[in-house]
């Protein structure tokens, strides 16, 4: 099959939905399937087994502050101005879109005789006025978790089929070794880190880390990644007094990141807002490191509460303090999430698993052939 994965910011962000795009394609691409991923300009490409096409597009910055889901909606409305004549003419069997600002441009395409099935991989709720009415372009409903899968039945009242995203568990994978990461900061052999990754947004709750910081002694935290929340992170270490055990990255690259799992004593993924999956979470487990994870959203469907790690209250930073403090001082506990974690990892969750189910749906709904 020729399968499209259509989304602006696969080639120039690097996020959970990016990851979905690449990882997913390449592991259709092994299956025999021709995959390319239509993206915005800007980044490059992550892997050879995928093609790369790229259109220009209006960043959401330079819209009206009417919102931020009407700067996506103007943003991904932008880019399908460039990429739509490609959609017609591009032959494709499948196109993969994840986010309803992609409707319009399906519908627009569907109504100049596109005939190819557009399937709707669900990871989030970015509803928008009107996407009931250009949802019609959809011809197959797909989500991350259960929990998300309700949301969108809810919204769209159809049923979506749930496949959960994966993990390259040939790239994650226990190794544990000389800590780098301390050396870099300086960082005493003795102390254990915590380490967080994803994009730097306020519902992420990062706050939550640093706040319980002042109150356990011989901890550092590592942040992996970049956004808006950025400044705000860095201001709170500094008024806590913690800033000397609080580390920055920045955005890395995403082969470096198993490298960077594998130093982490606890996973930390503190989101007060809806969270319908969480790839970086399953990455940590399929490093053997154990999770500390919100009892939130589709989290609850990866993390086994006591035997994986540990899902903790919404928002609660002194029930965060004393878990993490309390299993920091288990390391044989530790270490038995963390073997249970990897084992999870890779019997649950895999983006060749993921890949074999979406081919699966294609053919039975579609009545196509596999390559």
């Amino acid at each position: 099959m020729k399968i499209c994965f259509y989304n602006v910011t696969a080639s120039h962000k690097s996020g959970g939905l990016e990851t979905y795009c690449w990882e997913t394609g390449r592991a259709l691409s092994k299956r025999g399937h021709e995959v390319t991923i239509v993206a915005g300009t800007g980044g490059s490409q992550r892997c050879t087994d995928v093609k790369l096409i790229q259109f220009p597009f209006q960043e959401r910055s330079m819209f009206p502050k009417f919102g931020t889901r009407f700067q996506k909606l103007m943003e991904r409305l932008s880019f399908g101005c460039y990429a739509r004549r490609h959609l017609l003419e591009g032959g494709y069997d499948i196109i993969v879109i994840n986010k309803p600002f992609d409707f319009p441009v399906m519908w627009w395409a569907k109504r100049k005789g596109l005939n190819t099935k557009v399937i709707f991989r669900s990871g989030g709720t970015d509803f928008f006025l009107g996407d009931r009415l250009f949802a019609r372009a959809v011809d197959i409903w797909v989500s991350a978790s259960h929990y998300n899968a309700l949301q969108i039945k809810e919204r769209y009242g159809h049923n979506p089929t749930v496949i959960h995203n994966g993990v390259d568990t040939d790239a994650f994978y226990p190794e544990k070794g000389h800590s780098e990461i301390k050396d870099k900061f300086g960082i005493h052999s003795e102390s254990r880190l915590l380490m967080s990754v994803g994009r730097l947004v306020g519902w992420k709750g990062l706050h939550i880390i640093i706040d319980m910081l002042p109150s356990i002694e011989s901890v550092h935290y590592i942040v992996v990644g970049d956004g808006p929340e950025s400044s705000a992170l860095h201001k709170r270490a500094e008024q806590l007094g913690v800033s000397n055990r609080v580390h920055f990255l920045g955005m890395v690259p995403h082969r470096d990141l198993p490298k960077l799992l594998r130093q982490a004593d606890i996973f930390v993924q503190p989101s007060i807002g809806e969270e319908a999956f969480g790839i970086s979470v399953v990455e940590a487990m399929a490093c053997g490191v154990p999770v500390c994870a919100s009892r939130n959203g589709g989290m609850t469907e990866i993390v086994i509460d006591g035997e994986t790690g540990l899902l903790l209250p919404v928002g609660d930073t002194e029930a965060w303090r004393i878990a993490v403090q309390t299993l920091l001082k288990q390391p044989d506990r530790m270490r038995e999430m963390g073997i249970n974690a990897r084992a999870r990892a890779v019997q649950h969750f895999t983006w060749n698993a993921n890949a074999r189910q979406l081919e699966n749906l294609f053919i039975k709904r579609n009545n196509l052939c596999a390559a």
